[in-house]
Protein backbone atom coordinates (compact mmCIF):
# COMPACT_ATOMS: atom_id res chain seq x y z
CA UNK A 1 0.00 0.00 0.00
CA UNK A 2 1.33 3.46 -0.87
CA UNK A 3 2.08 6.01 1.84
CA UNK A 4 1.31 9.52 0.49
CA UNK A 5 3.71 11.08 2.98
CA UNK A 6 6.64 9.26 1.36
CA UNK A 7 5.79 10.43 -2.15
CA UNK A 8 8.13 13.20 -3.34
CA UNK A 9 6.51 16.51 -4.26
CA UNK A 10 6.62 17.43 -7.94
CA UNK A 11 5.55 20.69 -9.50
CA UNK A 12 3.83 20.78 -12.88
CA UNK A 13 3.43 23.73 -15.18
CA UNK A 14 0.21 23.59 -17.17
CA UNK A 15 -0.34 25.73 -20.25
CA UNK A 16 -3.47 27.79 -19.52
CA UNK A 17 -3.58 29.14 -23.08
CA UNK A 18 -4.84 25.73 -24.24
CA UNK A 19 -8.34 26.64 -23.01
CA UNK A 20 -9.03 23.41 -21.17
CA UNK A 21 -12.51 21.91 -21.17
CA UNK A 22 -14.03 20.42 -18.02
CA UNK A 23 -13.27 16.71 -17.76
CA UNK A 24 -10.25 17.04 -20.09
CA UNK A 25 -7.53 14.66 -18.95
CA UNK A 26 -3.75 14.51 -19.09
CA UNK A 27 -1.89 11.23 -18.58
CA UNK A 28 1.67 11.42 -17.26
CA UNK A 29 3.23 8.01 -17.83
CA UNK A 30 5.17 6.59 -14.90
CA UNK A 31 4.42 9.61 -12.67
CA UNK A 32 1.80 7.95 -10.47
CA UNK A 33 2.16 5.91 -7.30
CA UNK A 34 4.43 2.86 -6.99
CA UNK A 35 3.07 -0.37 -8.35
CA UNK A 36 2.03 -3.23 -6.07
CA UNK A 37 4.85 -5.36 -4.65
CA UNK A 38 7.56 -2.95 -5.80
CA UNK A 39 6.34 -2.82 -9.39
CA UNK A 40 6.88 0.20 -11.66
CA UNK A 41 5.06 3.45 -10.93
CA UNK A 42 1.66 3.84 -12.50
CA UNK A 43 0.41 6.74 -14.55
CA UNK A 44 -0.76 10.02 -13.03
CA UNK A 45 -4.04 11.16 -14.56
CA UNK A 46 -5.09 14.78 -14.07
CA UNK A 47 -8.74 15.64 -14.72
CA UNK A 48 -9.66 19.30 -15.16
CA UNK A 49 -12.72 20.98 -13.70
CA UNK A 50 -13.01 24.37 -15.38
CA UNK A 51 -15.05 26.97 -13.52
CA UNK A 52 -17.47 29.11 -15.54
CA UNK A 53 -16.24 32.55 -16.56
CA UNK A 54 -18.10 35.69 -15.47
CA UNK A 55 -18.22 37.11 -19.00
CA UNK A 56 -17.79 34.26 -21.51
CA UNK A 57 -19.65 31.01 -21.92
CA UNK A 58 -18.70 28.26 -24.28
CA UNK A 59 -20.47 26.50 -27.14
CA UNK A 60 -18.05 24.00 -28.67
CA UNK A 61 -15.13 26.04 -29.97
CA UNK A 62 -17.19 29.25 -29.99
CA UNK A 63 -17.19 31.63 -27.04
CA UNK A 64 -20.32 33.69 -26.31
CA UNK A 65 -20.16 37.06 -24.58
CA UNK A 66 -23.41 38.73 -23.55
CA UNK A 67 -23.13 42.51 -23.67
CA UNK A 68 -25.76 44.85 -22.19
CA UNK A 69 -27.12 47.71 -24.32
CA UNK A 70 -29.43 50.44 -23.14
CA UNK A 71 -32.64 51.21 -25.01
CA UNK A 72 -31.14 54.24 -26.78
CA UNK A 73 -28.14 52.23 -28.04
CA UNK A 74 -30.41 49.47 -29.34
CA UNK A 75 -32.86 51.88 -30.97
CA UNK A 76 -30.42 54.38 -32.48
CA UNK A 77 -27.42 52.12 -33.06
CA UNK A 78 -23.95 52.42 -31.55
CA UNK A 79 -20.43 51.08 -31.63
CA UNK A 80 -19.24 48.87 -28.76
CA UNK A 81 -15.85 47.46 -27.83
CA UNK A 82 -15.50 43.84 -26.71
CA UNK A 83 -12.38 42.12 -25.39
CA UNK A 84 -11.40 38.81 -27.01
CA UNK A 85 -9.98 35.81 -25.14
CA UNK A 86 -6.52 36.98 -26.20
CA UNK A 87 -7.16 40.35 -24.51
CA UNK A 88 -7.46 42.29 -27.77
CA UNK A 89 -10.34 44.77 -28.12
CA UNK A 90 -12.58 44.53 -31.17
CA UNK A 91 -15.14 47.14 -32.24
CA UNK A 92 -18.63 46.00 -33.21
CA UNK A 93 -21.10 48.24 -34.99
CA UNK A 94 -24.61 47.79 -33.60
CA UNK A 95 -27.17 48.86 -36.23
CA UNK A 96 -30.28 50.88 -35.31
CA UNK A 97 -33.23 48.72 -34.25
CA UNK A 98 -31.14 45.85 -32.85
CA UNK A 99 -33.34 43.46 -30.83
CA UNK A 100 -32.29 41.76 -27.59
CA UNK A 101 -30.65 38.40 -28.29
CA UNK A 102 -29.16 39.49 -31.64
CA UNK A 103 -25.74 37.91 -32.20
CA UNK A 104 -22.67 39.31 -33.91
CA UNK A 105 -19.85 36.94 -34.95
CA UNK A 106 -16.15 37.82 -34.73
CA UNK A 107 -14.48 35.09 -36.79
CA UNK A 108 -11.42 33.27 -35.47
CA UNK A 109 -11.55 34.71 -31.94
CA UNK A 110 -12.85 31.62 -30.16
CA UNK A 111 -11.08 28.54 -28.84
CA UNK A 112 -8.47 26.77 -30.92
CA UNK A 113 -8.28 22.99 -31.04
CA UNK A 114 -5.74 21.60 -33.46
CA UNK A 115 -6.23 23.34 -36.80
CA UNK A 116 -9.77 24.50 -35.99
CA UNK A 117 -10.57 27.80 -34.32
CA UNK A 118 -13.96 28.93 -33.08
CA UNK A 119 -15.52 32.37 -33.13
CA UNK A 120 -16.37 35.00 -30.55
CA UNK A 121 -20.11 35.54 -30.60
CA UNK A 122 -21.34 38.78 -29.06
CA UNK A 123 -24.97 38.57 -27.95
CA UNK A 124 -26.70 41.79 -26.99
CA UNK A 125 -29.11 42.07 -24.09
CA UNK A 126 -31.31 45.16 -24.04
CA UNK A 127 -31.51 46.67 -20.55
CA UNK A 128 -34.67 48.62 -19.77
CA UNK A 129 -34.57 51.23 -16.99
CA UNK A 130 -36.49 50.23 -13.86
CA UNK A 131 -37.41 53.80 -12.96
CA UNK A 132 -38.00 56.89 -15.06
CA UNK A 133 -38.20 60.50 -14.01
CA UNK A 134 -41.49 62.28 -14.71
CA UNK A 135 -39.94 63.94 -17.75
CA UNK A 136 -38.55 60.65 -19.09
CA UNK A 137 -41.92 58.96 -18.61
CA UNK A 138 -43.71 61.80 -20.41
CA UNK A 139 -41.21 61.61 -23.29
CA UNK A 140 -41.52 57.82 -23.50
CA UNK A 141 -45.33 58.12 -23.71
CA UNK A 142 -44.98 60.72 -26.46
CA UNK A 143 -42.58 58.42 -28.28
CA UNK A 144 -45.02 55.49 -27.96
CA UNK A 145 -47.99 57.55 -29.14
CA UNK A 146 -46.08 59.02 -32.11
CA UNK A 147 -45.17 55.49 -33.22
CA UNK A 148 -48.58 53.98 -32.59
CA UNK A 149 -47.17 51.75 -29.83
CA UNK A 150 -49.40 50.41 -27.06
CA UNK A 151 -48.46 50.88 -23.42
Amino acid sequence: MNDASSTPETKLRIDRSRRWVSLSKIRLKGQGGKGPQGGPAGDLIITFNVLPDKFYRRDGLDVIATVPLNIAQATLGTKISVRTLAGKKVAIKIPPGTPSGKRFRVRGQGIQKGEKKGDLIVEVSIQVPEKLSEEQERMMKEFAESGGLKY
